[in-house]
């Protein structure tokens, strides 16, 4: 289960995080468990001892450190990449489309699932003293294999990823069953010492609102979605969490203030052309920039086609030549696309019953190197974060800044209606502007600037000047928080 759970952080960076993942993950474990039982106990029927155990163990250990290397094979850095191929895709892609997520889980984790799932009908067969005995052997193996399931996944849930990394929790595990496999090979040539009863007692733990109508309801991949309607505005929430909203009487009028916001980018890059949005929700800020720019393109990388649907069934959402969706997950597609942005808008966050969660993946260097890479010369990244900038809950967002910080020359912060309210210790969309290449911009700078390109018409956000002088001046202390990375990412855990 430990090793199940270490599957999803890795596959995620390429696949997401949606059903398909998971559903893959699991379908390839249940698949290998299946086969390693039957292997299990035809090759304890043969192979009655605790060396051969040993050195199926053994193996399973061996397999799992050939899991780090195959990652890296399969999917390369894009500096390797470059070394070989411009613009190279990785095998999964090439094989198997969107099938390449059970390709890859099966490639991973096929052998160690299998191999882990032999012990225990090896323990059975090592175990059992008699026929008249079996069912009890059998049932006490399986009640502790089933604790040790439970340990293994919370302990690696809330105990080893939020400590380690990934890379190093699959060394940890390997070394472990390595161990274990050492124990078994000793005690075959001690059969009488009571200590292999240790043994079978830690193995299986290895492997083991009262005025709101609501218009639409749907369950999707990804989402509880719901629509409803509050007086005049009509909003979109993913289970608890709102995620836009429209007025029915004024369709333009903007209904959340940080969709607004996102056209700071254009103050920093106002010769946009081309721009992504990673995330549509209702398509309110997709929608405002087709009209406020005629001249731009733009594309929209959403994961869940049931969202698409609902934006177009209930929120006035069209595609045509200028602005086409595309049904995939934002860091998928900015892996596969050979296209390059002069913007990449980032708002894409999961609801669920208490708040927005963002998607690990989409906060990682190697997710904030891949936008740079797909960025224009002079491109700019806006990103709608939601977080808090100060007090103890504030580690996440900091974490996340420090990383962008990585990667990006050079960062400015607007939080929302700052000036309006100046403590940032709740929760608010901060919109955070990252440059490929650095400005040096006061911001009296940024201010003239929005106000220049307002008074030009070249923006029709009237109070972008005002938005421009939200600018966040203070020092962000990061000295606490980590970089972020595909293999140590604790989002869920950096806030007590």
């Amino acid at each position: 289960m430990a090793l199940e759970i270490l599957g999803a952080r890795i596959l995620q960076p390429y696949f997401g995080s949606g059903i398909l993942t998971w559903a893959s993950l699991i379908a390839v474990f249940l698949a290998a468990m299946s086969g390693g039982y039957f292997l299990g106990g035809w090759l304890a029927d043969r192979f009655p001892t605790f060396t051969g155990l040993g050195i199926l163990l053994l193996l399973a250990s061996g397999s799992i450190l050939l899991i780090l290397p195959m990652e890296r094979w399969l999917f390369p850095s894009p500096e390797t990449a470059r070394n070989f191929a411009v613009g190279m895709e990785s095998l999964p892609e090439r094989l198997a489309g969107r099938y390449g997520v059970l390709l890859t889980a099966a490639i991973f984790f096929w052998l160690p699932a299998m191999l882990l799932a032999t012990a225990s009908p090896y323990l059975i067969r090592l175990a059992s003293k008699s026929v008249a005995t079996t069912g009890r052997t059998a049932g006490g193996i399986y009640a502790v294999s089933t604790v040790g399931s439970i340990v293994g996944t919370l302990g690696c849930a809330f105990v080893l990823l939020p400590q380690q990394g990934v890379r190093a929790v699959l060394w940890e595990l390997a070394l472990v069953i390595a161990a274990l496999a050492i124990v078994c090979l000793l005690t075959s040539f001690r059969p009488r010492d009571g200590r292999h009863w240790l043994t079978l007692l830690l193995l299986p733990s290895l492997f083991s609102v009262a005025s709101a109508r609501v218009i639409y309801q749907r369950e999707s991949l990804y989402h509880r979605i719901i629509v409803e309607d509050v007086g005049n505005i009509r909003y979109l929430r993913f289970d608890a969490s709102y995620q836009s909203g429209m007025d029915l009487r004024d369709p333009d009028r903007t209904v959340f203030p940080y969709t607004d916001y996102l056209h700071l980018g254009i103050v920093f890059k106002p010769d946009a052309q081309k721009v992504l949005f990673v995330g549509l929700g209702g398509a309110t800020a997709p929608k405002k920039f087709r009209k406020d720019y005629p001249s731009m393109t733009i594309h929209i990388a959403e994961i869940d086609p049931a969202v698409k649907e609902v934006a177009e069934q209930f929120f006035g959402f069209r595609e045509d030549e200028r602005m086409k969706v595309f049904i995939d997950d934002g860091r998928v597609y900015l892996r596969k696309t050979k296209e390059t942005y002069d913007l990449i808008v980032l708002d894409a966050y999961f609801g669920s019953r208490y708040e927005v969660t963002l998607p690990f993946h989409l906060v990682t260097r190697e997710f904030f190197e891949l936008a740079k890479a797909r960025l224009s010369d002079e491109g700019v990244v806006v990103f709608n974060l939601v977080g808090r900038l100060e007090g103890p809950q504030s580690r996440v967002t900091r974490a996340i800044l420090k990383t962008m910080r990585a990667v990006f020359p050079e960062l400015y912060l607007f939080p929302v209606e700052y000036r309006q309210s100046p403590l940032l210790f709740g929760r608010r969309n901060l919109i955070v502007i990252a440059l490929k290449r650095p400005l040096r911009w006061t911001p009296d700078a940024i201010v003239n600037r929005a106000r220049q390109l307002v008074r030009e018409g070249k923006v029709k956000i009237a109070r972008l000047p005002e938005f421009a002088a939200d600018s966040y001046r203070k020092p962000i202390p990061t000295d606490d928080v980590p970089i972020l990375t595909d293999d140590y990412a604790p989002v869920e855990f950096l806030n007590p």
